[in-house]
C-alpha cells in the first residue's frame, strides 16, 4: 500500500497543525473541533483520519474523542530504526555514484550554517535554514534508490521525528544543531574520500547520537 496517499489534502494540513502548534501532541479533540482547526468538512476529515490512523497519528477512542499521539519512547525509536534501515541501504547506492559537485555544494551550505549559528544571530532564522539543509541531505541521499515508495515513507519518518523532537526540544537546542552538522560532516568527508563504508559507520553514529539527543531532551 504505496504512501502516495499522504497527499491527502487533510494530512498535509494535520501536518502543518502540529508544526505551528494549533495541534499539540497528546491533545484530545472531537471530529468537530478538528474539523474547525483543519478547515474540512466531516465527509474528508474520515477520511484523513484513518491514514492518520493507520500512520500511528491519531488514537480514536469512542465517546472520548481523537486523541493526538504523544512521541513516547517507543514511537521515536520505530522511527528511527526504519529510517536507519533505509538511509544505510540507499548510502550504499548513493556512495557509488555521488558527484564531486554535490559533495563540494554539500560541504559549503554546512559550514555556511554552522557560521551563522555561532554569529549570533536570530536562532530562528539560522533553525529554519538548518532544517531544510538537514532534510535536503538525508532526502538526496535516499533519492539515490528510485523508489518513489520508499522516498514517500522515508519523508514520513522525517516528519514523526521532527514531531518528536519539537515535543522534547529544551534549551540548548542550537548545540545540538551544531553537532548535527559536525556529524554530517563526517559522513560527507568519507563520501569524498570515496569510503562509503565510512561513509554509513558515520551514518550510523550521527543517528545514534540524534536518538539520544532526542532522549536525553
Amino acid at each position: 500500500m504505496s504512501d502516495v496517499r499522504q497527499d491527502n489534502e487533510g494530512y498535509r494540513r494535520f501536518r502543518e497543525a502540529m508544526q505551528s502548534g494549533t495541534l499539540r501532541a497528546g491533545m484530545v479533540v472531537t471530529q468537530n473541533e478538528l474539523c474547525d482547526l483543519l478547515g474540512l468538512s466531516l465527509s474528508p476529515l474520515r477520511e484523513t483520519l484513518v491514514l492518520l490512523e493507520e500512520f500511528g497519528l491519531v488514537e480514536i477512542k469512542p465517546r472520548t474523542g481523537i486523541r493526538i499521539i504523544y512521541p513516547e519512547v517507543a514511537f521515536i525509536r520505530e522511527n528511527y530504526q526504519f529510517r536507519i534501515m533505509i538511509e544505510e541501504f540507499a548510502l550504499r547506492s548513493f556512495g557509488d555514484t555521488v558527484t564531486e559537485e554535490w559533495l563540494a555544494n554539500m560541504r559549503q551550505s554546512h559550514e555556511e550554517c554552522r557560521r551563522n549559528l555561532t554569529d549570533g544571530g536570530p536562532f530562528e532564522d539560522q533553525q529554519i535554514r538548518f532544517l531544510a539543509l538537514d532534510n535536503r541531505m538525508h532526502r538526496e541521499i535516499v533519492e539515490a534508490l528510485g523508489n518513489r515508495a520508499i522516498l514517500d515513507t522515508h519523508q514520513r519518518l522525517q516528519e514523526n521525528i521532527r514531531m518528536a523532537q519539537q515535543v522534547h526540544r529544551r534549551p540548548g537546542f542550537r548545540g545540538a544543531l551544531l553537532q548535527t552538522i559536525e556529524e554530517h560532516l563526517k559522513v560527507i568527508e568519507c563520501l569524498e574520500r570515496r569510503d562509503v563504508e565510512g561513509a554509513v559507520a558515520a551514518l550510523e553514529a550521527h543517528f545514534r547520537a540524534s536518538t539520544h539527543r532526542t532522549f536525553a531532551a
